[in-house]
């Protein structure tokens, strides 16, 4: 990959390995947030979630809401931030195609149930943190930041614009 594409190619491997965000929407003057499985799309440069079309987060998004999606893994210190603009999608032949056992358990009717459609997030912007240290390995930096006065190395921080 060349230099140039690399915090954008990173971000999207990222989003792959952790795969489940946190989705926020603006519910009124609240924000709601909700746990969701993404699919990304590289050719499309999108990602995906399929959703049920009664759901309140599907009124909340209606046609290009912006929305908040985080990603965290934990055990490896990995975190996104994503912004973009989503839209509420009824696609068949799309449905069918990310259509899994996961999906199935929360929506039994299958991929062609009237009430099956999906969410298409086209993102805008990203943060992501990279630490390259385990947990434990972090809690020793932390002690030893707190005892020399100089903050940690938290690994790499990048904004990646996508939109």
């Amino acid at each position: 990959m060349s230099e140039n594409n690399y915090p954008e190619a990173k971000l999207w491997d990222m989003i792959e390995d952790i795969r489940v965000a946190m989705l926020t929407t603006k519910r009124g003057e609240l924000l709601e947030s909700r746990p969701m499985s993404a699919y990304v799309d590289l050719s499309e440069h999108c990602l995906w979630f399929i959703t049920a079309l009664d759901s309140g987060k599907t009124d909340e998004i209606g046609e290009g809401e912006a929305v908040n999606l985080a990603f965290v893994d934990k055990d490896d210190q990995n975190y996104i931030s994503l912004t973009g603009h989503a839209r509420v999608v009824r696609d068949v032949a799309k449905q069918k195609q990310l259509w899994n056992a996961f999906a199935e358990a929360w929506m039994p009717e299958g991929p062609e149930g009237p009430n099956v459609g999906l969410i298409r997030v086209d993102p805008i912007e990203a943060t992501y943190w990279d630490a390259p240290s385990s947990r434990v390995v972090m809690a020793w930096k932390i002690a030893k930041a707190n005892v020399t006065q100089t903050p940690p190395n938290a690994g790499e921080v990048r904004k990646v614009g996508l939109g």
